[in-house]
């Protein structure tokens, strides 16, 4: 009888030491289960915290003028971040340009041609470059052009648009307008971009590749100014037509690929622009070939219907031009 006694005894005590192991395994898990939903609520409280103050930094920056330009210039008006989108004539701020609608109808539409206007290097009067030439533009007056044509409602089309234009599949509002700027040059990339981010116009930047094409595409990306092909390695000499641009002389393979790699590194491949103007049907076939929906070349006239929208001609604007004889240009 007590050994019968003593072997109860001892499985009473086994039988709550194993309750009391059950209870500590439930507390422990109960305390890792409150720990992560702890855990759980510090993380949403950290993110939503982050996120708040994201957003009144981010509205902060908005109210202050949005974007920073890409380089710093010399205009005042650009300088000055509460000015950045404020139209100096009517203190508005300015509508993004590539929203605005084709307002283009039968009784009203462009008939007298489309301006693509070919500019290529900008400076500053306080500051003129050595080499100071017919293809500069001083950064006071492109402001005056863009200014201009802000104020005054021209709509900026596409090169799809521009294209259907040509083929005679789209009309365009009399006040219309394309700009071009050839070469990628350092003067523009830091004197004109900022001007279009101002303004929210768009325009097209014509990029040689070969050129540190790569390193000034991701330095100066912006939402304006977009880079199309002026081609990798082709804006050179090496050709008997023409100025004497090597395209002219290249099998259309070599040409070809050299297209391709400047479409890659440019990361667009609506627009491409004649190395020095000069081309033949070889050239046309190439172009053609890589895929672009349109070139231009350096015919000194305005694009009309009926033209070929891979052989289009631009207007040449000069140094020195004034805002009456720009408007000319482009009415």
């Amino acid at each position: 009888m007590e050994e019968r006694g003593q072997k109860n005894t001892r499985r009473r005590q086994q039988e709550r030491r194993r309750r009391n192991a059950a209870r500590r395994r439930r507390r422990r898990r109960m305390r890792i289960v409150v720990l992560c939903i702890l855990l759980a609520v510090v993380i949403l409280l950290v993110a939503g915290i982050t996120a708040a103050v994201r957003a009144f930094l981010k509205s902060g920056d908005e109210k202050d003028g949005g974007k920073t330009a890409a380089k710093d210039i010399t205009i005042e008006d650009v300088q000055e971040k509460d000015s950045d989108d404020d139209i100096s004539s009517g203190g508005t701020q300015a509508d993004d340009a590539r929203a605005v609608k084709n307002t283009a109808t039968e009784e009203h539409h462009k008939t007298n041609g489309l301006a693509i206007c070919m500019f290529h290097y900008v400076y500053d009067e306080a500051d003129p470059p050595d080499d100071l030439n017919n293809n500069y533009i001083e950064v006071h007056a492109l402001e005056e052009e863009i200014e201009y044509l802000v104020e005054n409602d021209y709509y900026f089309p596409t090169w799809e648009e521009v294209r259907q234009y040509v083929e005679g599949d789209l009309l365009l509002p009399e006040k219309s307008v394309v700009l071009t700027f050839d070469d990628g040059a350092k003067s523009f990339l830091d004197l004109g971009i900022p001007v279009f981010e101002k303004y929210k116009v768009p325009a097209t930047s014509f990029l040689i590749t070969s050129n540190d094409g790569e390193n000034k595409v991701k330095e100066y990306q912006n939402d304006y100014v977009t880079f199309q092909s002026h081609s990798d390695n082709m804006h050179r000499a090496g050709g008997n037509i023409g100025h004497g641009g090597i395209f002219t002389a290249m099998s259309h393979d070599d040409a070809v690929a050299d297209l391709e790699k400047s479409i890659e590194i440019c990361g667009h491949g609506d627009a491409f622009a004649y190395p020095y103007g000069d081309y033949t049907d070889e050239c046309r076939t190439a172009v053609q070939d890589a895929g672009f929906i349109c070139a231009v070349t350096t015919e000194n006239r305005r694009a009309e219907v009926g033209d070929d929208p891979l052989l289009l001609p631009r207007v040449r604007m000069s140094l020195g031009q004034s805002l009456d004889s720009f408007i000319a240009l482009v009415e």
